[in-house]
């Protein structure tokens, strides 16, 4: 496999970020365009980000962004400099009821995936907390466990993809990110060390169910994590091509849009059983995608979207008055086309 790598400069490190809608952030920083773990699923290179960027990626020698994904990658090394003249002279900061201000790390690839990301990423979490900024890391990387002296901090909330534990699974659907084994151990080698940490689990295959969801939940419980996030993978577009060429056939079972929202609402049930049964239904946040407006009732829809987290920063109120009653459960409402 060729793998294109290389630099390349942003005018803006800076970006406001629609993300507030999963309680994730208000800003995004990205330290490189593209990402060499090459998750099958993943929704990025179908994004008109990359989209928008065909011909440039060409240029670098990437013959097709969108299927080739996994296969390049263009580190943002000033991205750290400009940080600091953004912040330097920026006088509004725009925060959100669910985004709360958060800077995110990384939303369009990944910033511990390998050394060279992880010293650009290193650097801009520090010239965000130097400006008493509010960072979330999220990373299926481990090299994030050598920053510890800086991401156990009150401002800084460490989050990694953990949809499932199981290494040969995770070897086709995400093959050349840590396994999920190391990943775990990632995450408790961070508790111990007293980082705030949050769990993606995310996107999770169609065959999970209730049971899968009680065992693995009761195991990261172990490491106590603030927020719990949760959404299915999506086989729609780009992404399920991707998923079929790596032999991953559960796929043709959600490329249909009415398959993939009964197998999304399924899956929604049984976490949010498994949660119930745990205890922990209070730190699950589901990530509801806009595709299911047809299928479920509006207000569960209208619940999730800007809900915050329960997150706890210092300043903010922990959650908006509308969102302390509990939220509607996944069973309680119809699926408006059965």
């Amino acid at each position: 496999m060729i793998i294109q790598k290389g630099t390349e400069k942003v005018i803006n490190p800076l970006q406001q970020s629609a993300l507030g809608k999963k309680g994730l952030c208000d800003y995004v920083v990205n330290v490189a365009s593209g990402c060499l773990h090459g998750c099958t699923f993943c929704y990025v290179p179908s994004t008109p980000v990359i989209r928008a960027r065909q011909a440039q990626l060409q240029e670098k020698g990437v013959e097709n962004p969108q299927m080739d994904w996994g296969k390049y990658l263009f580190i943002r090394d000033d991205i750290p400099e400009q940080l600091e003249a953004v912040l330097s002279r920026k006088r509004t900061w725009h925060e959100t009821s669910a985004g709360r201000g958060v800077v995110l790390l990384c939303s369009g690839t990944d910033p511990y995936q390998n050394q060279q990301t992880a010293n650009v990423s290193r650097a801009a979490i520090q010239t965000l907390l130097k400006y008493n900024k509010r960072v979330r890391v999220l990373t299926r990387g481990l090299l994030w466990t050598e920053d510890l002296d800086i991401l156990a901090n009150p401002n800084v909330t460490l989050g990694m993809s953990l949809p499932y534990i199981n290494d040969d699974l995770s070897r086709q659907i995400e093959p050349q990110a840590p396994p999920p084994s190391q990943r775990y151990k990632a995450f408790l080698r961070g508790f111990k060390a007293g980082c705030r940490l949050y769990v993606a689990v995310a996107p999770t295959p169609p065959m999970m169910d209730k049971d899968d969801f009680k065992k693995h939940l009761d195991s990261l419980l172990l490491f106590n994590p603030e927020v719990i996030f949760w959404e299915p993978i999506n086989a729609r577009g780009t992404n399920g091509k991707r998923m079929l060429a790596a032999g991953l056939n559960f796929a043709k079972s959600i490329m249909e849009k009415d398959a993939w929202a009964t197998c999304f609402l399924k899956q929604w049930e049984a976490i949010e059983a498994a949660a119930e049964d745990l205890g922990c239904i209070d730190r699950l946040h589901i990530w509801p995608d806009q595709e299911l407006k047809g299928y479920v009732d509006s207000s569960i829809l209208d619940y999730w979207w800007y809900k915050p987290t329960v997150e706890k920063w210092d300043g903010i109120e922990t959650v908006d008055c509308q969102y302390r009653k509990s939220p509607p459960l996944q069973t309680q409402l119809p699926l408006l086309n059965s």
